[in-house]
């Protein structure tokens, strides 16, 4: 009988052809397990919010304070100080790019720190991934789930001010897209975090290498700068593999929702045409993280 060798520490799993159905199969449990441990999630979600202004003075008032400043900064530096303006604006829409940055930097912002700081949530609670009973997809979740919040939050100070001192029009019946922005943004960042979050349990550097990519993708990504020919005559050219990077489409439905789709000439597309092109990547990123993650599970205890 043929003696069976010991897996070294650190050693990748070996695991044979992944199929299609087995990708969905994994996604279906996985919502199941979301599901029936919902409760868990919120707890999870009010303690890692919690736990982030902890032991602070304002506590729970910094994710209102945050977005308010930053606002008032993006405002007050390209519209007084810098004067930046497009052409053939209105006077009342001077604060068009500082508010086309400040939402571009919410965005991101909450959609990568989600990413990022789920990455290294395994890790840190290696505790609880050696208890048979608990979920461990549950934790980049709630990862996630927590940066999402922040960032609703933010928005809704946006609103307050930005439409309450008639800054910016109100977005009106835009809103009605919010809630499947939200779930197509949860979903992507969910896959992306479920992948990340298993590599760094077998490869630590695995974190360390995500956060330059993540720098390198932001600067893909039109988050300061505009992707329009009027605007930066040279980027025509990069135009169409511009508008793949899934993350751009996600940065503009969140600003064609808050701005009203204005001005026009920054936004080509319609709000859906921007989610139908975000779709597909929001649902393979949780597919594909949900396939890996239950295929690597296994072998967590044995490595945090």
């Amino acid at each position: 009988m043929q003696a069976t060798r010991e897996r070294e520490p650190g050693e990748w799993v070996e695991a044979g052809p992944v199929r299609f159905v087995d990708g969905l199969s994994a996604s279906g449990r996985l919502v199941r397990t979301i599901a029936a441990r919902r409760e868990l999630v919120v707890a999870g979600v009010r303690r890692d919010l919690a736990a982030r202004f902890s032991g602070t003075l304002l506590g729970r008032l910094w994710p209102l304070l945050t977005p308010l400043f930053l606002f008032g900064v993006y405002y007050f530096l390209f519209t007084r100080i810098f004067g930046f303006r497009l052409e053939g604006l209105p006077e009342e829409r001077r604060a068009a790019l500082g508010v086309w940055m400040f939402i571009g930097t919410l965005v991101w912002t909450g959609f990568a720190e989600g990413v990022t700081r789920a990455s290294t949530v395994l890790v840190e609670n290696g505790t609880l991934i050696k208890k048979l009973a608990f979920p461990a997809e549950l934790l980049p979740l709630q990862t996630v789930l927590a940066s999402t919040v922040t960032q609703l939050l933010a928005f809704g100070v946006f609103a307050v001010v930005a439409f309450g001192a008639s800054l910016w029009p109100f977005a009106g019946a835009a809103l009605a897209w919010v809630p499947a922005i939200v779930v197509l943004q949860v979903l992507f960042a969910y896959g992306l975090a479920l992948c990340a979050s298993a590599a760094t349990v077998f490869l630590r550097d695995a974190a360390a290498a995500l956060g330059l990519l993540f720098t390198v993708w932001m600067f893909a990504t039109p988050v300061f700068w505009m992707p329009v020919r009027e605007v930066l005559p040279t980027i025509e050219p990069w135009l169409p593999w511009i508008e793949r990077n899934p993350t751009h489409s996600l940065c503009y439905a969140w600003r064609a929702v808050l701005m009203s789709s204005e001005p026009a000439l920054a936004f080509p597309r319609s709000i859906d045409a921007e989610l139908a092109a975000f779709a597909p990547w929001s649902l393979g990123a949780f597919v594909v993280g949900a396939t890996f993650f239950a295929c690597v599970k296994r072998r967590f205890a044995d490595e945090v």
